[in-house]
């Protein structure tokens, strides 16, 4: 395959441009892998994002699409892992089933370590609203030690409120 070059039809371009022929296309009955890494900022991750849903849709109906999320190396310890910009948790490289409330509950204990909240406060910095019963931060906190398989990674401290344990082994990625 040679290049072939010829001048950039606008005068302001003083460069000619490299025109080079397209490789043979795959035959329509063999399946391409295409693999991609995304790093840097949200902005670039979503206009990539972007684009691979456009090509997705151009391929029509036969397209197969398999997404496989990236774990993060699984802690020595089997703590867990937050990552707050894909959402998940991961506890000794397997990912955790949460709720978004679980998840959100998990993120903002993990993120103010040692420090009490009352239902009250929970609600209104996690659920976003008080127009609820506190019952409701009691059950989803006994739903949540349930899915860690660690009842006491949250402790009750009567009469108060909530808290994250002082050895919770909890690591928040914030890349």
């Amino acid at each position: 395959m040679s290049a072939l070059a010829v001048a950039h039809p606008h005068a302001a371009y003083p460069r000619p441009v490299l025109l080079r022929p397209l490789p043979p296309p795959a035959p329509e009955d063999e399946p391409v892998t295409v693999t991609i890494s995304i790093s840097g900022g949200a902005d670039g991750r979503e206009r990539i994002l972007a684009a691979l849903r456009e090509l997705v849709d151009a391929a029509g109906p036969s397209a197969a699409v398999e997404l496989e999320p990236v774990a993060p190396a699984p802690r020595a310890d089997g703590g867990i892992q937050l990552d707050p910009r894909a959402r998940t948790a991961f506890r000794a490289g397997r990912l955790l089933e949460l709720s978004r409330l679980e998840y959100d509950l998990l993120l903002f204990l993990s993120r103010h370590p040692r420090q009490v909240f009352s239902r009250s406060q929970l609600l209104t910095h996690v659920w976003g609203h008080r127009h609820t019963t506190n019952r409701t931060v009691d059950v989803h906190v006994s739903r949540l030690r349930t899915k860690l398989d660690d009842p006491e990674l949250i402790t009750t401290v009567y009469g108060l409120g909530y808290r994250l344990a002082d050895d919770a082994p909890i690591t928040v990625v914030d890349r």
